[in-house]
C-alpha cells in the first residue's frame, strides 16, 4: 500500500511469461473445489493454503519499479537469513532441548538438531537452502572488497545453520543449489565445492545421518511408519477415491487434513512430500497444473538468466549473479519439497513465489537504464 501511495503513476500493465501458468493452476485447483467438495469448510481451507501465498507472485512483479526496490527486497531477505543462521548455530552450540523423536537411537553422534524460530529443522535447513546462493551472489554482485567479504562470511554462516540442522533432505537440496550457482556463476569453486563435501563427510554426526539410512533399523521403520509405508496408504486412498481428481482439497497429507480430522476410519499424517500431497488431494489433474507451473518457472528461469547474462556483456546491467542465485536457491526447494511438505508452511511459499517474481522482473520487466551499484 505504501509502495502505491508513494508512486507517481498508477500500476502500468506488466505482463511476464510465468502469469499465465500460475493462472492455470489457481484455476485448476477453484475447479476441482467445486468438483470434488464433500466439507465445503475444508475445501474452502485446503484452497487457501494452497493457492493464497501464490498471489504474491503478481504482487512482487507489478510493485518492483527498479534496481533500488529489487535490491531493498533482495538485501533484507538476505539479512534475515543470516540473522537466523547465526541463531541456529548458537542452538547448536548450546545444544537447544528437542523431542527425543527427532533422532532415531542409533544416530548417537547427533547432539541435537537447530530449528531457530521455525519449530522445525527441516524448514530451517530449508530456508538456508533458498538464500546460501542468494547470498553468495552478493560476493559477486558487490564491488567493495570488504562487501565480498562479508557476504562469503553470511554464506558460509547459513551453510552451517543447515549443516546442524541435521536434515538430510536439506542437505542434498543445498548441495543441488550450491551445484547449480557454481556452475552458473563460477565454476573454479567446484574444486572447493567438492573439497568441502568430503570434508562434511568426515565428521560424525554427518556420517552417523548418512548411515543411518542403510541399516536394517532405517528399512523396518521406512516401510512401518515411514516416508515408504505412508506412501503405500495414500496411494491405496487415492485408488479407492478417484485418480483423476483426488481426494478433495485439504482432505489429507497436510496441516489443513491433521486440523480437520472428520473421517473416522481414515488414518491421518503428513506425507512428508508436497507433490504426493497435491497429487492425493487433488488428483493427476492438480499434480499435473502444479508440474506444469514449475516447468514453466525452470524454463523461464533459464530465460530471465539469459537475458540478464546478455545485458551484463553489454554492461546493461549487474544483476546477472542475484538471478543465478534466485534461480539456484529456488531448485534447491523444489528439490527439497520431494522429502518435506515445504509449501505446507506459507511463509515459505510466500518467499518462493516473491523471489520467483523477483526473478521474472529482473528477465522480463526491468528497464535496462536502472542500475543501483553496491
Amino acid at each position: 500500500i505504501w509502495e502505491r501511495k508513494k508512486a507517481p503513476s498508477p500500476i502500468a500493465p506488466k505482463l511476464n511469461p510465468l502469469d499465465f501458468p500460475v493462472a492455470i493452476f489457481l484455476t485448476v485447483c477453484f475447479v476441482l473445489l467445486c468438483v470434488v467438495c464433500p466439507y465445503l469448510s475444508i475445501q474452502i481451507a485446503g484452497f487457501r493454503a494452497t493457492c493464497q501465498y501464490l498471489l504474491w507472485f503478481y504482487l512482487v512483479t507489478r510493485l518492483i519499479r527498479n534496481d533500488s526496490d529489487c535490491m531493498t527486497l533482495y538485501l533484507t531477505l538476505v539479512a534475515l537469513s543470516f540473522v537466523l543462521s547465526l541463531h541456529g548455530i548458537y542452538q547448536y552450540i548450546t545444544k537447544a532441548p528437542m523431542p527425543a523423536s527427532w533422532v532415531a537411537q542409533a544416530e548417537t553422534a547427533v547432539r541435537t538438531r537447530v530449528y531457530s524460530i521455525f519449530g522445525s529443522p527441516n524448514i530451517m535447513g530449508d530456508f538456508m537452502v533458498m538464500f546460501v546462493p542468494m547470498t553468495a551472489a552478493l560476493a559477486y554482485y558487490a564491488e567493495k572488497p570488504k562487501y565480498k567479504v562479508l557476504a562469503w562470511v553470511a554464506a558460509f554462516s547459513m551453510c552451517f545453520a543447515c549443516l546442524f540442522t541435521m536434515s538430510r533432505g536439506a542437505w542434498m537440496a543445498l548441495a543441488i543449489a550450491i551445484v547449480i550457482f557454481v556452475l552458473l556463476v563460477d565454476r573454479r569453486l567446484l574444486v572447493l565445492l567438492i573439497a568441502a563435501g568430503c570434508v562434511a563427510c568426515t565428521l560424525p554426526f554427518v556420517r552417523s545421518r548418512i548411515g543411518f539410512l542403510f541399516t536394517a533399523d532405517f528399512a523396518e521403520a521406512n516401510t512401518s511408519g515411514g516416508r515408504a509405508g505412508r506412501k503405500l496408504v495414500a496411494m491405496t486412498l487415492l485408488e479407492q477415491r478417484g485418480k483423476a481428481t483426488g481426494v478433495g482439497l485439504g482432505m489429507f497429507g497436510g496441516a489443513v487434513a491433521m486440523q480437520n480430522q472428520v473421517i473416522d476410519h481414515q488414518e491421518y499424517f503428513y506425507v512428508d512430500n508436497y507433490y504426493l500431497k497435491l497429487m492425493i488431494e487433488m488428483g493427476y489433474t492438480g499434480l499435473s497444473a502444479f508440474l506444469i507451473t514449475v516447468l514453466s518457472f525452470l524454463a523461464n528461469g533459464c530465460r530471465a538468466l539469459y537475458r540478464t547474462a546478455q545485458q551484463k556483456r553489454q554492461g546493461l546491467s549487474r544483476l546477472f549473479p542475484l538471478c543465478a542465485g534466485i534461480f539456484a536457491g529456488l531448485c534447491g526447494v523444489l528439490v527439497h519439497c520431494g522429502f518435506e511438505n515445504i509449501f505446507e508452511e506459507p511463509y515459505m511459499m510466500a518467499y518462493f513465489w516473491s523471489l520467483a517474481g523477483l526473478l521474472m522482473w529482473a528477465g522480463f520487466l526491468r528497464e535496462s537504464t536502472q542500475e543501483v551499484r553496491a
